[in-house]
């Protein structure tokens, strides 16, 4: 949700204030945006430059089209083709690649983390723009959040697209090797998506090819032992759309021998075991 509020008056003069005591100031308001996704690169862009200082704090120094992530995991399209740098957004006054960590509203201004130097610097404003997006929520599942990056792995960022395609690859790697029972086998070439929205589905959709397609040209045996099982707790998936158009994806992706488990929640992650 893209949240902007007026902080109180519109002052002149206002100073950056950096962690080796720097000052920079500027004749017009200064807009700070906290964000670099869909609402925050937009008003960047849009607001005029002329009349606003406008500066944005982000951790991600980019702006990523995620729409088209779940193909950036198994290679159809290469990472940078769904990227755009922040810094080549035209007049903007400065980036800071950060973490804001509090929030000062009587002073107005925002404390931040340095994401490589982890040094603390603080940035003023008069009008503040909280853009930051959201996390997957893991309703607290045993086992999730501490197998993150392990065997579990959300789909937000570009640095989760990679995690995924080298896990893909090197769980298919693992599972040639000769020494390896049927079950260890049958454990690392099993994918499962929790989860049947717009981004699980497309995963789904994008991940059967690719073992389909692509896998099996240079794995031949292993494409044929890999499954791929779609998890959702409601009754069907893509909930928030067309009941028709959810049973012609489902039947898209049954066609494709996905397996779909629906009313069916996961209750733990459990790591060495086949199931969850």
């Amino acid at each position: 949700m893209l949240r902007v509020r007026q902080l109180g008056p519109l002052g002149l003069g206002r100073h950056f204030r950096g962690a080796a005591g720097t000052s920079a100031s500027t004749t017009r308001p200064r807009v700070l945006i906290l964000g670099s996704g869909w609402g925050g690169a937009k008003l960047a862009r849009g607001l005029d430059k002329d009349k606003y200082d406008v500066r944005l704090i982000s951790p991600a120094n980019h702006f990523l089209f995620t729409p088209l992530l779940p193909s950036t995991a198994v290679g159809t399209l290469e990472f940078r083709a769904i990227q755009e740098p922040i810094r080549t957004i035209p007049g903007l006054s400065e980036y800071y690649q950060a973490k804001a960590r509090t929030l000062d509203l009587e002073k107005q201004y925002v404390s931040c983390e340095g994401i490589f130097t982890g040094r603390s610097f603080d940035v003023s404003f008069d009008y503040l723009v909280v853009a930051c997006g959201n996390k997957t929520n893991t309703f607290n599942t045993p086992g999730v959040a501490e197998r993150e990056g392990e065997e579990v792995f959300f789909l937000k960022h570009l640095h989760h697209a990679r995690q995924i395609r080298n896990r893909i690859i090197e769980c298919i790697e693992r599972a040639a090797n000769p020494t390896l029972t049927d079950a260890e086998r049958a454990r690392l070439l099993s994918f499962v998506v929790v989860g049947a929205g717009p981004t699980s589905c497309e995963f789904t959709s994008v991940l059967s090819d690719f073992l389909r397609d692509d896998v099996a040209k240079w794995y031949p045996e292993e494409a044929k032992q890999a499954k791929v099982t779609l998890v959702e707790a409601g009754p069907r998936i893509l909930g928030p759309f067309d009941a028709a158009l959810a049973e012609y994806y489902r039947g898209h992706l049954v066609a494709r021998g996905v397996e779909m488990r629906t009313a069916t929640s996961v209750t733990e992650v459990r790591s060495g075991t086949r199931w969850l």
